[in-house]
């Protein structure tokens, strides 16, 4: 029999501390979530825009493995099914949860969230944060926080429905390039990126080689990067990334001007070791016996 995934209200979710706000269907905090975390499989009710500013946590989204890092924005949307799989100690992030109910209830549009494209994306949207970026969002959501403690004021509903409101809009300006790159159902957008992708390989290579670098650069989430090299080339972009490096390894160890662990430093390796794993795994050899062969 199937394990039926129990659906996480607001209350829930938060461990009832919106409850001592006197909150029931909006929440914002930067306290620490993560005992909640361990206990996923959850299917949410509610919309979420969360900040990571510290540590890792690794999760699966409606079936896809994500890795959330520090400075990365990530939305999710109601009947989203999220999982943890592992979460460091010094895990935090800011967190702003929030009902349709909430947002709507004084506009008399109940199709307001829809002009949200990141809304709409199937659950998930998860972005790497600039630096500018980064302030912009935290300090529409610090003043949320400013609001909501505030339990005396006598707008203070309408207040923070108004601020999640530019929240929405300051979201959707930051990850709508990523957005425009996912909408491209054309063959020229997807081919334009793929070269992009290739021409900055070329170049950093030897020295990038996680797919968070080569994404930022294009302006696009990881995801939408892997896809689109996906399927263009039917290989995964990490593995674009390994093959030029490989290649280069290869060259290197059979010119005889280097020995292994000054190809390592060459290829910015933090240690031979490191390196010599890479060999063998890709190659089923040692790079000692590769260059003396």
């Amino acid at each position: 029999m199937l394990r039926k995934i129990p659906t996480l209200a607001i209350d829930e979710f938060t461990q009832k501390k919106n409850i001592q706000w006197g909150t029931h269907d909006y929440f914002v905090t930067a306290d620490p979530v993560n005992d909640l975390l361990r206990n996923f499989p959850l299917r949410q009710n509610c919309y979420m825009i969360s900040i990571c500013i510290s540590g890792h946590l690794r999760i699966r989204v409606n079936g896809e493995e994500i890795l959330y890092l520090a400075d990365t924005l990530a939305t999710f949307n109601p009947s989203t099914v999220i999982e943890g799989l592992e979460i460091s100690d010094d895990y935090r992030c800011y967190l702003v949860i929030f009902k349709k109910s909430f947002l709507i209830e004084t506009l008399n549009n109940i199709y307001f969230l829809e002009r949200f494209r990141f809304l709409g994306n199937n659950g998930l949207q998860c972005k790497k944060l600039s630096e500018n970026e980064k302030t912009t969002l935290l300090a529409q959501i610090n003043s949320i926080l400013i609001i909501q403690k505030d339990k005396t004021h006598p707008f203070r509903r309408d207040i923070i429905r108004n601020l999640i409101i530019i929240l929405l809009y300051e979201t959707e300006h930051v990850i709508g390039t990523d957005l425009q790159y996912q909408n491209l159902n054309h063959n020229f957008g997807q081919e334009k990126l793929l070269l992009d992708y290739q021409d900055l390989l070329k170049q950093h290579y030897h020295k990038e080689r996680k797919l968070d670098f080569y994404a930022g650069k294009l302006h696009v989430s990881t995801q939408v990067l892997s896809n689109i090299v996906k399927n263009k080339t039917g290989q995964t972009a990490k593995k674009l990334i390994e093959e030029m490096v490989l290649s280069h390894a290869k060259v290197l160890l059979k010119s005889g001007e280097y020995n292994v662990s000054e190809v390592a430093t060459l290829l910015n390796y933090n240690n031979v070791e490191e390196f010599s794993r890479f060999f063998k795994r890709k190659t089923g050899a040692t790079a000692l016996k590769f260059c003396k062969e």
